[in-house]
């Protein structure tokens, strides 16, 4: 006994079937990687924008921080000026009394 349909024999649908189903299953895939592939696109430039976030982000405060040494050094000085001052003052004024 022999059955066919449309042709073809059971054992030549069976193959038909085994054929479509492997082309199915390459073409999911096919899907899932590209749709893998899509998350982890998505994730790296996620990752390169917050890397560009922080290079932005430590130039601002690279500048911050050479502003605040500038002032820093304004302040040093200023002090040692102040302190010379201050010494001058007291061997004036304590020079002066001693002569008194």
């Amino acid at each position: 006994m022999h059955h066919e349909f449309l042709g073809l024999a059971i054992d030549e649908w069976g193959s038909v079937v085994a054929i479509l189903g492997g082309l199915g299953g390459v073409v999911g895939l096919i899907i899932k990687m590209t749709s893998v592939m899509n998350k982890l696109q998505n994730s790296i430039d996620t990752l390169n924008a917050t890397l560009h976030g922080l290079v932005n982000d430590n130039r601002v405060l690279t500048g911050r921080v050479d502003g605040l040494e500038d002032k820093l050094e304004v302040h040093i000085g200023e002090a040692k000026v102040r302190n010379q001052r201050i010494t001058a003052l007291e061997k004036e004024v304590f020079n002066h009394h001693e002569d008194n």
